[in-house]
């Protein structure tokens, strides 16, 4: 019956997780896929392929925001003679100028822009005789003229955005010759590789950017495996070096009375004040500065940050764990020790293998939570320039600019570890209290 329980329960997450994993795919691939709108902050912006054809609008004559339009490829038998970078110098392709590979078979050039304003109200603007006749080309609906330019007569097809005040311009410039026929023919291939974004909500656009463009989010998955890896050595680090203080601290108190003088007297009490002065210092300094010590100071030839992070943070969590053992040590019924004495155990053999193993079920959970502790104190490793989660999201940070997004996603990723531990905390909590019966 059990295992049949077992099986239900793992059913239900597989069926949650699956509905989870459509949710997100249907949701990416409807509302993120191929589509942004973008923010110039300091002068920079992110997030931009080169083939994406973007405009810049003014909101209330203060924000500027910068939306991608369309993905634009070059038509067959054509190469990219420009892209045209902003006036403002900030890198975005505001338009594509093409011109064919072989001037004989492909004569006259490809111009691609974007345009603020609605097709209608350009091709109004323009003066054209034709502007009311809606046209087909390249499987998109729109305006086209022809119109007189600087250089001769000109064939344009304007046709809607994803964005209600933004428009996709294709301008052909037919070289001295070329039919009417032929220069449709080019504007309706040249089409073909236009390919109008989606509009996305500006919390949605904001998660693209920070997660999706350039893969950013590996970022944060690489500064989790870089925090489980310091938090798991610098446990382990803990756990030996607070069982060594606690041994030496509880076998002092114990026996200071009862002890002669004599050489191993002063040495356990040599041992028993290096302990205390350890135990003061390092839990009367923040562990940032023992970190940076650690790093500038002590191990400054050495450039493993990961490493000494570790070190840093197992001395520091030593002195807490020491403390927790030493109390589970001294929870230990005193008949235990003489017990383990008369059954011909020596002293050390008695603590190693009857008082530490019971102070050990006692402590348990008190570890556990150390450890829990110890998983959200990394998060100062980024002073070191070690990149762990936090600095995964700070270096998402300095790229986009946005700081929302990234910290709340850090957050979030700390919130479900501490979570998911703390479950197995209380699991391991139930199950010491029921092998007590």
């Amino acid at each position: 019956m059990k295992n049949t329980g077992k099986t239900g329960i793992w059913l239900k997450v597989l069926a949650w997780a699956a509905v989870i994993a459509a949710a997100c795919l249907i949701g990416y691939n409807t509302l993120i896929r191929d589509a942004d709108v973008l923010r110039i902050e300091n002068g920079k912006i992110a997030g931009i392929k080169a083939t994406w054809l973007t405009a810049r609008f003014t909101a209330d004559g203060q924000e500027e925001r910068y939306y991608k339009l369309a993905d634009v490829t070059a038509p067959a038998g054509y190469k990219t003679d420009r892209a045209a970078e902003d006036p403002d110098g900030d890198g975005l392709t505001t338009f594509f100028s093409f011109v064919g590979k072989d001037e004989e078979k492909n004569p006259g050039v490809v111009l691609i822009q974007g345009r603020a304003g609605s097709p209608e109200e350009l091709c109004e603007a323009s003066g054209a005789a034709n502007c009311g006749e809606l046209r087909a080309a390249g499987g998109m609906e729109g305006w086209l003229t022809q119109e007189d330019g600087e250089t001769g007569s000109t064939l344009v097809f304007r046709t809607a955005s994803p964005y209600p005040e933004a428009s996709i311009e294709i301008t052909v410039l037919p070289k001295e010759g070329m039919t009417d026929e032929d220069a449709l023919a080019l504007l309706s291939a040249a089409a073909e590789k236009v390919t109008p974004g989606k509009q996305l909500a500006p919390l949605v656009a904001d998660f693209k950017l920070n997660f999706l463009d350039d893969s950013r989010w590996t970022y944060l998955l690489n500064g989790l495996a870089v925090t489980l890896e310091i938090t798991l050595g610098a446990v382990l680090l803990g756990i030996v070096i607070g069982i060594l203080v606690a041994t030496v601290r509880s076998t002092w108190e114990q026996n200071e009375e009862r002890m002669r003088k004599g050489i191993g007297r002063a040495a356990l009490s040599i041992l028993n004040r290096l302990c205390k002065v350890y135990l003061t210092v390092i839990r009367g300094t923040p562990v940032v500065i023992q970190l940076m010590i650690m790093y500038y100071v002590i191990f400054t030839s050495s450039r493993n940050g990961v490493l000494i992070a570790m070190l840093a943070f197992g001395i520091n969590s030593g002195a807490y764990v020491a403390e927790i053992i030493r109390g589970g040590i001294m929870s230990v019924d005193r008949g235990q020790l003489e017990a383990g004495r008369s059954l011909g155990f020596n002293y050390v053999q008695t603590m190693w293998h009857v008082i530490i193993p019971q102070a050990m079920k006692t402590v348990l959970p008190a570890l556990a939570n150390e450890f829990i502790v110890l998983l959200k104190e990394t998060s100062v490793s980024g002073y070191v320039a070690v990149k762990d989660l936090t600095k995964g999201g700070d270096i998402i940070r300095g790229v986009t600019y946005s700081a929302f997004m990234p910290l709340l996603a850090v957050a979030a990723i700390y919130l479900i570890m501490v979570m998911f531990f703390t479950w197995l905390v209380g699991k391991l909590e139930r199950r010491l209290r029921s092998s007590d019966h």
